[in-house]
C-alpha cells in the first residue's frame, strides 16, 4: 500500500516541476520583454533628443547667417566688428547652454527609464532565483521518491524460496 502513496506524492510532484517550469519560462519571457521595451524607449528618446539637437543647430545656423548678412559690409578694425564678434561668441554661448539643458533633461529621462527597468528586472531575477531553487527541491523530492517506491516494490514482492 505504501507505493500508492508514493504514486500519488509523485504525480502531485510532477505537476509541481511542470508548474515551476513553466512559470520559469514565464519570467524569462517577461524579462526578455523589459529589454525589448526598454530597447525601444531608449531609442524614441534618442530620437527626440536628435530632433531637439536638429532645432537649436537650425537656430543657431539661422542666428550666425543673419549676423554675417549684417556685417558683409563692416570694417574689420571698426567697433560694430567688435560687436559683430561678441554676437557670434553670444550666439554659440546660447547653443551651448541649451544643448546642455538638453542633455541635462534626457539624461534624466533615461535614468528614469533605467531605474525602474533594473527595478522590475530585480524583482523578476529574485522570483527566477526562488522558483529555480523550489524546482531543485522538487526534483530531488521526485528522485528520492523514484527510490522509494522501487524499495517499496521489492519490499511487498512475494518471495517464494
Amino acid at each position: 500500500m505504501g507505493w500508492v502513496t508514493i504514486s500519488l506524492r509523485k504525480m502531485a510532484l510532477k505537476q509541481r516541476t511542470s508548474n515551476l517550469q513553466y512559470r520559469l519560462l514565464q519570467i524569462s519571457q517577461e524579462r526578455q520583454t523589459i529589454a525589448n521595451q526598454s530597447q525601444y524607449t531608449q531609442r524614441f528618446i534618442n530620437a527626440m533628443k536628435n530632433q531637439q539637437y536638429s532645432s537649436i543647430t537650425n537656430s543657431y545656423m539661422s542666428a550666425v547667417k543673419e549676423l554675417q548678412n549684417s556685417a558683409a559690409s563692416l570694417d574689420p578694425t571698426s567697433a560694430e566688428w567688435s560687436a559683430y564678434q561678441t554676437s557670434l561668441d553670444q550666439a554659440a554661448l546660447v547653443q551651448s547652454r541649451q544643448q546642455m539643458a538638453l542633455d541635462s533633461i534626457f539624461q534624466g529621462y533615461e535614468d528614469a527609464l533605467m531605474a525602474d527597468v533594473n527595478r522590475r528586472d530585480q524583482q523578476l531575477e529574485a522570483e527566477q532565483t526562488q522558483v529555480e531553487t523550489q524546482l531543485q527541491a522538487a526534483q530531488a523530492e521526485l528522485e528520492s521518491l523514484d527510490q522509494a517506491m522501487d524499495d517499496s516494490i521489492k519490499n511487498s514482492a512475494i518471495k517464494l524460496t
